[in-house]
């Protein structure tokens, strides 16, 4: 394998933008807590990658990407729900100015359900990288 960051290192890294999502929410900043929830599944995904295909993932943040190059097993539909769904938080909760430009729009409910895909799609990385 001729990879400079180890599986380990990635999801080591993707368990503390996890755990910091939990926090975030708990705490009521949840735009915060969508860019971190987007954070723990680009490093998730590039665990996949670095295992599956034993060289370093593209450095992008395109999680549609990574989830269709990645060389591992197709992932469930949640999974591919928790990436579609966490994408562009990316770039929205980082640069004021793009749609959904206003802190108040990244809603309770609609973090939550963020939240637990990503917690579904933990649990399948965890699985597959056995």
């Amino acid at each position: 394998m001729n990879t400079s960051v180890p599986v380990d290192a990635w999801l080591a890294y993707g368990e503390a933008d996890l755990a910091a999502a939990r926090t975030l929410y708990r705490a009521g900043h949840y735009m915060a807590c969508a860019f971190h929830c987007h954070q723990a599944l680009e490093k998730g995904l590039k665990a996949v990658w670095t295992h599956y295909r034993g060289e370093e993932p593209p450095p992008i943040h395109n999680l549609r990407l990574l989830l269709a190059h990645n060389g591992g097993p197709e992932a469930p539909e949640r999974v591919v729900e928790a990436a579609l769904m966490a994408g562009p938080h990316y770039v929205t909760a980082r640069i004021p100015g793009i749609p959904p430009d206003d802190v108040d729009a990244y809603s309770r409910e609609r973090v939550w359900k963020l939240l637990n895909l990503v917690e579904e799609a933990w649990t399948w990385f965890l699985q597959i990288l056995k």
